[in-house]
């Protein structure tokens, strides 16, 4: 199974609102993904989100800890790298998607991830091969 670490709020506002674009996206994504054959835990989808704050982090956790590895939806928002980080601190692989809003990034970043996806089809393929 892998952890799909993807933005769901509009960063834009002040407030965390949800940004139904990405919403959209993330579900799209993932359908696509498991279309194909792969396990997805999409947070906002797959965790109850009526858990308090810290136990829906501990929830998120304990998925990572358990997960294959975690594919990055390379957004504009801090908490998909707190939760990558983590997960490259426990040896998980650790593949980025470029989405809408990927800026650049440096080759330090990039080094970061063992792998970036130009979109789903080239993650899809990625993962394929590695079979």
């Amino acid at each position: 199974m892998y952890y799909f670490a993807t933005p769901h709020v509009n960063t834009n506002v002040k407030e965390n609102t949800l940004d139904f674009e990405k919403l959209a996206r993330n579900e799209k994504l993932c359908k696509s993904l498991e279309e194909n054959g792969f396990k997805i835990f999409l947070p906002y989808r797959d965790a109850d989100q009526a858990l308090s704050g810290k136990d829906l982090l501990e929830k998120e956790l304990e998925v990572i800890r358990n997960c294959d590895g975690m594919i990055v939806a390379l957004s504009n928002t801090r908490g998909i790298y707190m939760e990558a980080g983590y997960a490259k601190a426990l040896g998980k692989e650790i593949v980025g998607l470029k989405v809408k809003e990927t800026r650049d990034f440096s080759d330090w970043g990039k080094a970061f991830f063992d792998y970036i996806a130009q979109d789903t089809e080239d993650l899809i393929k990625y993962f394929k091969n590695k079979k």
